[in-house]
Formats: C-alpha cells, structure tokens, sequence
C-alpha cells in the first residue's frame, strides 16, 4: 500500500489501459479497488492509494470493483 505517484494519478485520471497489471488503486472511503484503466468516477487524490496486486489490496480490506472487475 502506497500513496499515489504523479505517475499513477495520471494513469488514472486518463484511465491508461496499459498500466493495467502494474498497480491498482483503492479508494479509502468506498473500500474497493480498481484497474487503472476502470471508467467509474476518478476519487480524489488525497483519498487513492495504490497496491501492487489483488492479494495486497485485499488483505488491506479493500473488495474488488464490479465494474472493471480487477482479478
């Protein structure tokens, strides 16, 4: 678990299909994970952390998104 990088926000923000597989991020007040390709409604950076895989953000207590369906 890490705060997001400049790097990462924009991938996000852009939502950049070709860092899927590198990161994920969570959102801290909704407690789900995404891809960063996922079309759902960037979060506030503040609110973003990134994880390096499935296991990670799980075992941090984030659950998947159901609209992009991280695996």
């Amino acid at each position: 678990m890490a705060e997001i990088s400049d790097k990462y926000w924009q991938a996000i923000c852009e939502s950049d299909a070709g860092f899927d597989g590198i990161f994920l991020y969570g959102v801290k007040t909704t407690g789900v994970y995404c891809k960063p390709s996922c079309k759902s409604r960037n979060p506030l950076r503040e609110n973003a952390i990134s994880f390096s895989n499935t296991n990670e953000a799980e075992s941090a207590g984030f659950r998947a998104c159901l609209r992009c369906k991280p695996a």
